[in-house]
């Protein structure tokens, strides 16, 4: 019934009916790939079927779904328009959200907090942006994301460096002690004309630094960093996501960090953001 073509160059992406001579464009948007840290934005600019026909909204996204994932390989996150915000009833849907530790927010319920910053703790730690100095650190990161992060249990140091480089926003902890990194995170981002959507990913804290604060320092920085670049951008939507751990010594503080900052997984925001996620092919 229908069909999905990708322009990689223009990095457009639409949804078609299956029909040879005169196909339809039933949805459209943008894309960004982020290959190092294996994950898909997606933007629908606009879908025409209505919200409430459930049938046919649910073809259209299986079909996507299906061939973005075998395309890419990755995880894939896709935002419908906000028109489709507290429409839809995920339950009525053929294709469903399937990843459990999904979380998402709009920009009008994020949290950030101006207090909760690198400065309470500067005798020993400095919060680094400069993407040069932290890949002087490239080894030392690799090693913590191996120990700390097992979603980067076959990660390279090759590919670390290709996490850094590829960011559009990465920070990183120095413990100015011992001259060693203790924490991590990044930050990739899809923005469009009407829409800001970004993708926190790789928040890790070395397990001697865990709870002195360092992941609410880092989580509230990356806050602090989409709302501003949300200040930036008049008159538009913005949406952040990310895959909170679900396992390893961080997984329980990580779920209670992000909710401070109004993070919500998906099974629990029921119908308020018309967002989408699947992993089933990485």
């Amino acid at each position: 019934m229908f069909r999905v073509d990708i322009n990689d160059e223009l990095k457009l992406i639409q949804v078609k009916t299956n029909e040879e001579s005169k196909a339809e464009i039933l949805a459209e948007g943008y894309f960004t790939f982020d290959e190092p840290g294996h994950a898909v934005l997606v933007v629908f600019k606009y879908i025409n079927i209505l919200p409430e026909d459930y049938c046919k909204l649910g073809q259209l996204l299986s079909t996507f779904i299906l061939y973005v994932g075998q395309y890419f390989k990755s995880l894939i996150c896709l935002r419908l328009p906000v028109t489709f915000d507290n429409l839809i009833d995920f339950n009525k849907l053929e294709f469903k959200p399937n990843i459990s530790n999904f979380m998402a927010i709009k920009n009008d319920n994020l949290k950030y907090y101006a207090d909760r910053n690198i400065a309470s703790q500067q005798d020993q730690y400095v919060l680094i942006t400069d993407k040069q100095l932290i890949l002087g650190f490239a080894e030392s990161l690799y090693n913590i994301l191996k120990q700390e992060a097992y979603w980067c249990a076959t990660l390279t140091l090759e590919e670390m460096k290709n996490r850094i480089n590829s960011s559009a926003h990465i920070a990183m902890i120095l413990d100015k002690a011992y001259n060693q990194p203790c924490g991590y995170g990044r930050l990739f981002l899809l923005k469009i004309n009407t829409q800001l959507f970004g993708y926190m990913s790789d928040v890790a804290i070395n397990s001697s630094h865990q709870s002195k604060g360092l992941g609410s320092i880092l989580v509230n920085h990356f806050v602090g960093t989409f709302l501003k670049e949300y200040i930036e951008l008049e008159n538009i939507d913005c949406t952040l996501c990310l895959l909170c751990a679900d396992k390893g010594s961080g997984a329980i503080p990580a779920s209670k960090i992000y909710r401070k900052a109004g993070f919500e997984y998906l099974t629990d925001h029921g119908n308020r953001i018309a967002i989408f996620s699947n992993r089933e092919f990485r």
